[in-house]
């Protein structure tokens, strides 16, 4: 047993952290999310996930960090777009809160318990976001009015540059459009009716009232889910990353990494997109059929094609599952929130990712449909009931914040006093009295089960179809350039400052390999130049579109 004792600024961190999470989190279960399905038992299987999590996730981390730190994990996932997106970031702490908030209700479980663990998660989610997210320098969504900007000045000069306008070729609107609906479709389809696969960053300013942002679709391939083996065999991508440029579009996005646009059907307002690969094997995001309008047009219709071919396979394997099958394969999509960074330290052991604990099987007779609706709704949105609560005199700051908005109405009660962020008492400071590690001896105490057939199929990466050995081995092997010295620490406000500096020059080329615009060009590019090179190539500027006249 771990001999580790908090301290008082350590205590401190972990009870500010817990209510901003706390904050955060009943903002988006009241004003954002809906969670039904008819083919999934959705509610079940995120409640039973929290409660893996919590038990789960400090020895995953532990092994992680023995191998690649949080920061490096924030700058690599900076680097290359894959399944460390903000959503998935967003899982890695989260959801092992809500797993100890659920057993504290329940009694099972103290705020103070397990506090090594508790102390582990808030410091390494921390630092982990701090890096990931220093351009925008917050670490939730909310806290930047709900946008979240990722890519750095560099990588958002290729996506303007080489961005193609959707009316380029007579079919290339179309395909784009209908290429996001498919790939949603199937995307929502393979994780189990959840957008844990669907992620948009952005948005970014191109002028006037033109916005960029970047939509990302992960896990399309054989890959981490094991049920899309044979099914996703011809998807020829894991990750897509689709740029995505319109006018007079308002675009939020918040921490569960989901795209809200003003007007929400706003797909006549798109002036161009473009597409690329990504993975964290990858040093940059490669080009996707951005030959052409023609090339690109092909490209999107092949891939629905393929997706919807993928979509009726899928259909077909479900259909077979028993309901125990679908709650532990809607599990194992929200536990694997936290694979990515077990990929980037190579230490992915697929068996330990499509498993449920023992501990957790224990609760499962409960979370039915019914008692699960009801828990979701009371215990993480509503905030009801004497467990979930602070003193009679507390005001949660979300619910008392819409009370205020609703204009006070007349009679209505000011709201009950819940509490999710469950802080652990500064009394732990005097005798210590808390157990330090859910499972003290590790991932070697662990029991449980898997209903579904294992895997048998490879990993489709940016190198080719991996074993897992293989897609271990290169990523212990492997850092982006970008995310090592002497590069890692230039920033967009070093750049500012120092966009002469031959390590800057260097840098911008390394992003630009490959662009078919601005491949070698450097770092002395305004949005001036990207105008001018793309006006010298008879292709519209955005500056163009914003002024109100395409000139081509």
């Amino acid at each position: 047993m771990s001999e580790w004792k908090i301290t008082e600024t350590q205590l401190y961190d972990v009870n500010t952290l817990l209510q901003r999470s706390d904050n955060v989190l009943v903002n988006l279960f009241i004003t954002r999310t809906a969670q039904e399905s008819k083919l999934f038992p959705v509610l079940p299987y995120i409640n039973l996930c929290m409660t893996e999590s919590y038990y789960r996730y400090p020895d995953i981390v532990r092994e992680i960090t023995e191998h690649v730190t949080p920061e490096e994990i924030g700058h690599w996932a900076r680097e290359s777009s894959n399944n460390f997106t903000h959503m998935r970031a967003y899982c890695h702490f989260n959801f092992y809160l809500l797993g100890r908030a659920n057993l504290i209700r329940m009694g099972l479980l103290r705020p103070e318990d397990n506090l090594e663990d508790l102390w582990l998660m808030c410091d390494w989610w921390n630092r982990m976001m701090k890096a990931f997210n220093r351009e925008r320098a917050t670490t939730f969504a909310a806290d930047a009015a709900n946008i979240a900007p990722l890519h750095a000045e560099r990588t958002l000069q290729v996506f303007e540059a080489d961005a193609i306008a959707v009316d380029a070729d007579p079919r290339l609107r179309g395909a784009a459009a209908k290429f996001i609906a498919t790939a949603t479709q199937y995307n929502l389809l393979a994780h189990c009716e959840c957008r844990l696969g669907l992620h948009s960053s952005g948005p970014y300013a191109l002028g006037g009232d033109t916005l960029m942002h970047v939509r990302h679709f992960t896990n399309l391939a054989e890959g981490d889910l094991s049920w899309l083996d044979g099914v996703a065999e011809n998807v020829p991508y894991g990750n897509l990353v689709m740029p995505v440029i319109t006018k007079g579009v308002g675009v939020e996005i918040t921490d569960f990494g989901s795209v809200y646009t003003s007007p929400e059907d706003y797909q006549s307002k798109v002036l161009g997109v473009g597409l690329y690969a990504s993975d964290s094997l990858s040093e940059r995001h490669i080009p996707v059929g951005m030959g052409s309008p023609k090339e690109l047009a092909d490209t999107f219709e092949h891939l629905v094609e393929v997706l919807t071919d993928a979509t009726r396979k899928l259909y077909k394997r479900i259909s077979g599952w028993s309901a125990r099958q679908r709650i532990d394969a809607g599990l194992y999509v929200y536990f694997q929130g936290l694979a990515e960074p077990a990929h980037m330290a190579g230490v992915f052991r697929h068996a330990e990712w499509e498993f449920v604990d023992e501990r957790n099987n224990r609760l499962r007779s409960m979370y039915n449909e019914e008692f699960a609706l009801d828990s979701y709704v009371e215990n993480w949105a509503a905030l009801l009931g004497p467990q979930g609560s602070a003193n009679e005199y507390y005001l949660h700051p979300e619910h008392y914040q819409i009370w205020r908005k609703a204009g006070q109405p007349a009679a209505a009660p000011v709201p009950h006093p819940g509490r999710q962020g469950f802080l652990v008492s500064s009394n732990v400071l005097r005798d210590h009295d808390y157990s330090r590690r859910a499972t003290p001896s590790g991932s070697r105490e662990l029991r449980g089960e898997n209903s579904l057939p294992s895997k048998t199929g490879m990993w489709r990466t940016t190198r080719g179809d991996l074993t897992q050995e293989e897609f271990n081995a290169a990523a212990r092997s492997f850092r982006p350039k970008g995310a090592q010295e002497p590069w890692v620490h230039i920033d967009d406000q070093w750049v500012k400052w120092n966009w002469q500096s031959p390590e800057v020059e260097e840098l911008y080329k390394h992003t630009q390999q490959g662009s078919r615009h601005i491949e070698g060009k450097g770092s002395v590019l305004r949005r001036a130049d990207l105008d001018k090179i793309r006006a010298d190539a008879g292709e519209p500027t955005w500056r163009s579109f914003a002024e109100g006249e395409a000139n081509t």
